[in-house]
């Protein structure tokens, strides 16, 4: 029997193609902090560019959409991580650039020195300006500057790259959605329902979670410097900008939430009024009043919205969100959330048809491993109404209803929107 001799211009295709695919993968791994940042900022904006309807140009859209939401919430995390960074390591008496092997390879940290110990020394000791036309002092301040100069200059080149991903994503992702649903499934009802899956537990994985988390974290490192402008003499909250990091980061834990920060914060102003002057409770109680009426309050009712509802296990969020920055490093936040969400609609919806060697379908056929019991689960499997139990005839209501691919309830990146 002869053997099929392959099509040598086929072959030659395929080589080129993986070329050029395994090139594009180094390029995306190079940057892949870049680009997730990017998925997160169009994730996050989403919504509001879907509100914006009434501007009929798609690039305007997105625009607004970025200068109302993205620029600031950056520039706000940005300016806040960075204060909490300089009173950690004012905490624990270390130098910023031990940071740098978390930060690489985006931003580097090791020829930057802290201008405020240059200021401290000029203050104790002015006659160090006499100094300054020195050619060494002179070429080390214009060395102190460069570094930080190429560190803003990184940040800023990363920051671009990706909220022009994001800007690209709102304003085209109805016609990379219509080309993937042509050219990539091709009516595979199989791979429609798992990336409308996908993208249904990213927009609330990213704009619920994750933003809320910052925007946290935001609210109450600003509300705590502001309650230090008006405390007494000895009473005052200690590293404000890190304990407002840490609030926004224990938002993310079910049950105890942010009160893990904010309630033995105020134990500990209360036992230090108590024991000082009694008189000075006043400041605990209007602590206390704010992180619980503005901190903790006000963004649960404003935000808890746009997350009520997820189906992702809040524990299994919880482990990617610490586990993901621990291996991959600071875009580990936003690449932890990412791999859980595409193994997790992987195994409800293709794995358990594939270890059985059952016929694909759309239609989720495992339940979730670990049901969140507050917030719903996925659907349970379909039954067979000839397989089921003669004995138990009343079982016939238990059956899910209506049970159909995600891909026609949620329609996925397009919005249907197909103007330009």
């Amino acid at each position: 029997m002869p053997v099929p001799v392959p099509d040598r211009g086929r072959v030659a295709w395929w080589v080129f193609t993986l070329a050029l695919v395994a090139i594009l993968a180094g390029i995306l791994y190079a940057f892949l902090g870049t680009f997730v940042l990017g998925l997160f900022v169009y994730y996050a904006t989403r919504p509001v560019f879907d509100r914006l309807d009434r501007i009929g140009q798609r690039s305007l859209r997105a625009m607004a959409a970025l200068l109302i939401v993205a620029l600031p919430v950056l520039v706000l995390i940005a300016y806040t991580v960075t204060i909490g960074i300089r009173e950690l390591s004012a905490l624990a008496g270390t130098d910023i650039s031990a940071y740098q092997e978390f930060l690489q390879p985006y931003v580097d940290l090791s020829g930057a020195q802290n201008p405020s110990d240059l200021l401290e020394t000029l203050v104790s000791d002015p006659g160090r300006l006499a100094s300054l036309g020195n050619p060494e002092t002179l070429r080390r301040a214009a060395e102190s500057l460069g570094a930080y100069l190429g560190v803003v200059a990184t940040g800023l080149l990363q920051v671009g790259i990706a909220l022009g991903v994001a800007f690209y994503l709102l304003r085209d992702d109805h016609r990379l959605a219509g080309w993937a649903r042509t050219q990539i499934s091709r009516g595979d009802e199989v791979l429609a329902a798992y990336g409308c899956a996908v993208d249904k537990d990213l927009k609330t994985i990213y704009f619920g979670n994750i933003l809320n988390a910052f925007v946290v974290a935001v609210i109450a490192a600003l509300s705590y410097n502001l309650l230090n402008v008006i405390a007494p003499a000895g009473l005052a909250i200690p590293v404000p900008t890190l304990l407002g990091l840490l609030t926004g980061a224990t938002s993310l834990i079910p049950v105890v939430g942010m009160k893990a920060v904010y309630v033995p914060v105020g134990l500990y102003l209360s036992a230090v009024a108590a024991l000082s002057d009694p008189t000075l409770l006043w400041f605990p109680a209007v602590f206390f009043l704010l992180a619980l009426t503005l901190i903790d309050g006000l963004t649960e009712l404003l935000l808890r919205p746009y997350i009520s509802g997820r189906n992702l296990h809040v524990g299994l969020v919880l482990f990617a969100y610490i586990l993901g920055p621990l291996l991959f490093g600071w875009y580990g936040l936003f690449l932890g959330p990412l791999l859980l969400v595409l193994l997790v609609h992987l195994f409800r919806i293709v794995v358990p048809e594939l270890i059985h060697g059952e016929t694909l379908t759309p239609t989720p056929t495992a339940a979730d491993i670990l049901p969140n019991p507050d917030e719903g689960e996925y659907p349970r499997p379909e039954v067979n109404p000839d397989e089921r139990p003669a004995e138990s005839p009343a079982s016939e209501g238990d059956s899910p209803e209506g049970d159909s691919p995600e891909s026609e309830a949620e329609p996925g990146p397009g919005h249907g929107d197909d103007g330009t």
